[in-house]
């Protein structure tokens, strides 16, 4: 379960090579908009790694759009997937 205003991580893992891709997203409220929330990927130990955290919202439970976007470095091509959650207020 998601808490506002409390930090997670969100874990991207592949049985590629994930050094060999480009991996950015954002975070925004599907109930609400409340703006975008960058994601920042980091290699940790072969899966790739975004700390982040939510604000709160007069609502007592929010769903949330996780946007990412792929691209396999030296391509121009890019592959974007989304992901909708749940979050509670704390």
């Amino acid at each position: 379960e998601i808490i506002t205003e409390t930090p997670f991580e969100i874990h991207i893992s592949s049985q590629m090579q994930v050094s060999d891709y480009s991996v950015s997203g954002y975070m925004e409220g599907k109930d609400m908009f409340m703006g975008k929330i960058p994601l920042f990927f980091e290699n940790v130990e072969g899966a790739l790694v975004a700390k982040t955290i939510l604000g709160s919202c007069s609502q007592e439970r929010m769903i949330w759009r996780t946007w990412i976007e792929i691209r396999k470095n030296n391509s121009d091509e890019i592959v974007t997937r989304f992901v909708d959650f749940e979050s509670k207020r704390r």
